[in-house]
């Protein structure tokens, strides 16, 4: 008798078995087979949920209408503060040089080989005692751009008006033509705006692109203040 109801205890815990494993793997083939079906655990009380990409790993495209009005306000104020340092730095050296223009960029070969076509001049004009072969820069009424030649004959002095003859080294004849009508020298005091006292060569080659080519202006302008203001912090 107490064999008999072992036997039948032992079925009985067979079948419970294997009536829980059918059941997980019937659970288990309907995951799989269901499309969008969320995924069920071994524990038969528990669900887990899908993945979701976090939203901070997928990259966002810049827009203006994203950026909040004191953010944008803050990039507008931080180009005009480049602009305006920049226009500080050439006032102070117009100053200290006592030039309207301290740096010059060479746009012909007049002065070859002296200087090349693109080189940077560093003007100093505090001295009025040209001597001659000194290279100086002067303007001539009438016209916009300022020419870069040599100092060949100079007249008067001291308490006379000082007198200047110019010539480029890479020209035949002296400047006579070139200066205005009935003016056969340069007056120091008026005329001249520094003299050479160094200069960097080649690097000014940009200004003159810039001068042949006036829309280039207003494509580095537009991203310059294009690159201020979608910088994000």
């Amino acid at each position: 008798m107490l064999a008999a109801s072992r036997q039948l205890r032992n079925v009985a815990s067979k079948n419970f078995r294997k009536r829980i494993l059918l059941e997980q793997y019937h659970a288990c083939q309907l995951t799989l087979s269901t499309p969008g079906h969320l995924p069920v655990s071994t524990d038969r009380n528990t669900i887990t949920p899908p993945r979701t990409s976090h939203p901070s790993n997928h990259p966002t495209m810049f827009s203006f209408s994203t950026m909040r009005p004191r953010q944008l306000l803050t990039q507008v104020l931080n180009f005009a503060l480049i602009l305006s340092t920049a226009f500080m730095l050439w006032k102070g050296l117009s100053v200290a040089a006592d030039s309207p223009s301290p740096i010059v960029v060479v746009l012909s070969g007049s002065m070859e080989p002296a200087f090349q076509r693109g080189d940077i001049l560093l003007l100093w004009n505090r001295g009025m005692e040209t001597q001659i072969g000194e290279v100086v820069v002067y303007n001539v009424k009438g016209k916009d751009i300022p020419i870069v030649h040599r100092v060949v004959r100079r007249f008067g002095g001291g308490d006379k008006a000082l007198k200047l003859l110019t010539k480029g080294d890479n020209n035949l004849a002296d400047d006579t033509e070139l200066y205005a009508t009935g003016q056969a020298y340069l007056d120091r005091s008026k005329d001249v705006i520094g003299s050479v006292v160094g200069y960097i060569p080649f690097v000014g080659y940009v200004t003159i692109l810039l001068s042949e080519h006036p829309w280039l202006k207003t494509v580095m302008l537009g991203l310059m203040g294009l690159m201020v203001v979608i910088q994000r912090e």
